[in-house]
């Protein structure tokens, strides 16, 4: 149902903000790419419970800016594994034609690898999709995982850093021979600016990232997933964890994650009464037709549509949100 009268207002702004800022009670709902965290929960108001909504899922990509040896920009289909590229953004592989590098790819695409510095771009602020990216470095490296780790803000071995997605994208874009992870959607934004490499899966084939590939991988990796206010079972889900030795998803991209949207069961804030009744409606409203109906919007953006098992949860999670200990009505 349409609601001409009710704006949203979104910011991408992270999910770390994006987190703080729904610990803090400034906005209705957050957005994240990683579940929360215990230290996420622990910070709640007291005597409060989020649930947790996937909304979307989508791939994290090796994006790069490479040019080859004829002049040409290297254009998608690079082919990387997961023990390369945490060596090059550990900073032990600091060149184009490097062995490692070379080795992953046909006679002719090695043949134009430059001898040419590899500018490594990362995220500057708080990120899920630097979770997800450090998280599948961790599973394919014990040296990544032993030094850096798992996290949206992690301590970078080499690199540029650069604010949001966005940033990311725009450093590529400036800095010549770089590479940099970033979500699909902001290299689908940019195209010929910016490309995107292969990254080998459980089963041994190169695969490019796209909504196809991401598809396959939320199909094989987001199974079992728990209540969605169950909020210490949701801290543990990964599709990356998931799939990382799963050798019969053939086509699965590696590096996929979900989207979700966090928000408060009780909408009427105990803590807070910044937030009215009509807000609570809306917001609940708003995330049943994102979850329904709105999928369908989310491929053309690099976003995979979710499955009618995640969906069927959704739709259950979001009927459990009250406000002043009434039910709230879904209108859509």
């Amino acid at each position: 149902m349409i609601q001409p009268k009710v704006q949203i207002t979104y910011n991408a702004v992270g999910s770390g903000t994006g987190i703080t800022q729904f610990q803090s009670q400034i906005t209705n709902f957050g957005e994240t790419d990683v579940p929360l965290t215990a230290g996420n929960i622990g910070g709640l108001p007291s005597g409060t419970t989020a649930l947790t909504v996937p909304i979307s899922a989508s791939a994290v990509v090796p994006a790069y800016n490479i040019q080859l040896v004829n002049g040409s920009t290297c254009q998608n289909g690079l082919n990387f594994t997961g023990t390369v590229l945490a060596n090059i953004f550990l900073g032990t592989i600091t060149k184009w034609n490097d062995a490692q590098i070379t080795a992953l790819q046909s006679a002719s695409v090695a043949a134009q690898l430059p001898n040419a510095n590899i500018a490594v771009i990362h995220r500057s602020d708080s990120s899920g999709t630097m979770y997800a990216f450090t998280d599948y470095l961790s599973q394919a490296s014990s040296t990544w995982n032993s030094t850096v780790g798992t996290s949206k803000t992690p301590a970078w071995p080499v690199g540029l850093g650069y604010s949001l997605n966005s940033g990311v994208a725009a450093g590529i874009i400036q800095n010549p021979n770089s590479i940099g992870p970033l979500e699909i959607a902001y290299v689908l934004q940019n195209p010929g600016a910016i490309s995107m490499g292969t990254m080998q899966n459980a089963a041994g084939n190169y695969i490019l990232p796209s909504v196809t590939t991401a598809q396959a991988a939320l199909d094989a990796g987001a199974t079992g997933l728990p209540a969605g206010n169950n909020m210490a079972a949701w801290s543990s889900v990964s599709i990356i964890d998931n799939i990382f030795h799963n050798t019969a998803a053939t086509n699965a991209y590696p590096i996929t994650t979900m989207t979700y949207a966090i928000i408060f069961q009780n909408q009427a804030y105990p803590s807070s009464s910044a937030f009215s009744a009509a807000q609570a409606v809306a917001t609940i409203n708003f995330l049943h037709w994102i979850v329904n109906s709105g999928q369908v919007l989310g491929p053309n953006a690099g976003y995979v549509a979710l499955p009618t098992s995640i969906i069927t949860i959704d739709n259950t999670t979001l009927a459990q949100a009250t406000y002043a200990g009434q039910a709230i009505t879904i209108i859509s």
